[in-house]
């Protein structure tokens, strides 16, 4: 007769132990100990020999453990001289372009002081009358108050200088010893020099270059900005690729600069292109309160003097983007090398992926926004928490078709980006591993995320945005 296997269990009312065969598993007796009806439960054993496994709570991240999360170095992309000396010559175009614009300015100038020594054969012979001497002095005079118009426009923008923003929020070593740790390590990689400055905004976008533009380029003030709202879309393994990118421009000292000289140039172009200020307010006023016939012909002939002139601005920045984008493609090429010999091929074609994702859900989200803030005057505080949970939360079928669109689109001659397709194609051919073994969100970097994506948030709104933002208008975020 075979021995009877017992079991045990604990009593669902008093907690005592109940010892019963192994045939009565699954049926309810009577507890010895307080007399209530309880069921025989089998308790799972582990094996013998064998001890549980208790799973020990993850601390975070440490600087120990960013440091020891890099098992090995990345081969540093080669800057060819040949390169260096295309941008050497591009750079030197580029800075001739203001140059041009300052000889047409000369030149309008000498065309307004002709007129006004030529145009008097106007009124040669007879003069017609009242009537006729009105008509001969407003062809005159309006040629020449646009031409001064136009000058002063002209003029205008050499004078101009970029809007103040405000400080942007810095990452302190001593509070976010992690990032930093994560920064240095990472440009240890690639080869560039140590940020003066980590600054922290929220755009959906991470950058690097000289703190004060040109006025930084014989220096060592660069700055590295990440943008949070990137951060908590991201992973840690891919935040650590994206900032390989941005450093990656740091470690071509040369081509750097040069890079700097073109990018300011575009932009100072774009700027007084498209910017506007009170002068042309007032030139629109003037037009629109012009009631007489003769001021309404001198302001439309101002008007078009202006818009000629920014015609031919718009002129010379497509000539410089055109000058340029070949070469500033090669350095967005040369950055993602770095990215993806430091987090790996796969890993930066994830994040590619993601970005694409996030720049859609972004776009969805500020359509909400605007409508929010026109009805009831209210906004997310924490707009990095709230971009994270619409991305988490994006129907897979709409997530699959923005990917999809990756290999549609191509690179147009005026961009300075070199299309996402070709990025992930260059990616997956040199099939690199990646020498950085991070896990978990970029979000566990930081000791407290949501107090600086809190902080730039209302930033964003005041200086970016310029929102009269008060606290009442900000409407709590739960991450």
């Amino acid at each position: 007769m075979s021995e009877l296997e017992f079991a045990r269990c604990d009593c669902a009312h008093c907690g005592n132990h109940l010892e019963f065969p192994l045939e009565l598993a699954d049926t309810s007796v009577d507890c010895p100990h307080c007399g209530g009806n309880t069921l025989l439960l089998v308790e799972a054993q582990p094996a013998q020999g064998v001890r549980p496994t208790i799973e020990e709570p993850d601390v975070g991240w440490t600087v120990a453990r960013i440091q020891e999360a890099f098992v090995g170095r990345i081969r540093r992309p080669w800057t060819s001289p040949a390169y260096v000396a295309a941008l050497l010559v591009v750079a030197g175009l580029m800075v001739l372009l203001p140059v041009v614009y300052v000889g047409m300015i000369g030149a309008t100038g000498y065309g307004v002081y002709w007129w006004a020594d030529h145009g008097r054969f106007l009124f040669h012979g007879p003069t017609g009358g009242m009537y006729g001497l009105l008509i001969r002095g407003t062809l005159y005079v309006a040629p020449l108050i646009a031409g001064v118009v136009t000058v002063v426009f002209m003029v205008k923008p050499l004078l101009a200088r970029p809007g103040r923003r405000a400080q942007p929020l810095a990452v302190n070593p001593g509070a976010e010893p992690v990032i930093y740790t994560l920064v240095q390590e990472v440009a240890r990689q690639v080869g560039s020099p140590m940020p003066a400055r980590i600054d922290m905004d929220c755009q959906l976008n991470a950058s690097a270059g000289f703190r004060r533009g040109l006025a930084s380029i014989f220096g060592g003030d660069l700055v590295l900005t990440i943008g949070l709202p990137l951060v908590a879309g991201l992973s840690a393994l891919e935040l650590a690729g994206v900032i390989a990118h941005e450093l990656g421009h740091f470690r071509q000292g040369l081509a750097m600069r040069l890079t700097t000289v073109v990018r300011a140039i575009n932009g100072w172009f774009a700027r007084v292109i498209y910017q506007r200020d009170a002068w042309d307010e007032a030139l629109a006023e003037w037009g629109n309160e012009s009631e007489s016939v003769a001021a309404s012909f001198i302001v439309i002939c101002a008007a078009f003097a202006v818009w000629l002139s920014r015609q031919l601005l718009t002129l010379l920045l497509l000539v410089g983007h055109a000058l340029s984008s070949i070469m500033l493609r090669q350095m967005e090429i040369d950055a993602d090398r770095c990215e993806y010999r430091l987090a790996g091929s796969a890993v930066f074609e994830s994040a590619i992926r993601r970005l694409n994702v996030l720049s859609k859900v972004t776009a969805d989200l500020y359509k909400e926004m605007r409508v929010s803030w026109t009805r009831n005057h209210q906004l997310p505080d924490n707009l990095p928490a709230v971009l994270s949970l619409r991305e988490r939360q994006l129907d897979p079928a709409i997530r699959e078709r923005i990917e999809n669109t990756l290999g549609l689109r191509r690179a147009q001659w005026y961009e300075s980006h070199p299309s996402d397709a070709e990025r992930i194609r260059r990616a997956r051919r040199e099939a690199a591993p990646g020498v950085v073994k991070l896990e978990g969100p970029a979000t566990a970097l930081f000791s407290c995320f949501d107090v600086p994506a809190r902080q730039v948030t209302l930033l964003h709104y005041t200086d970016d945005l310029n929102l009269p933002v008060v606290p009442a208008a900000l409407v709590r975020t739960t991450p």
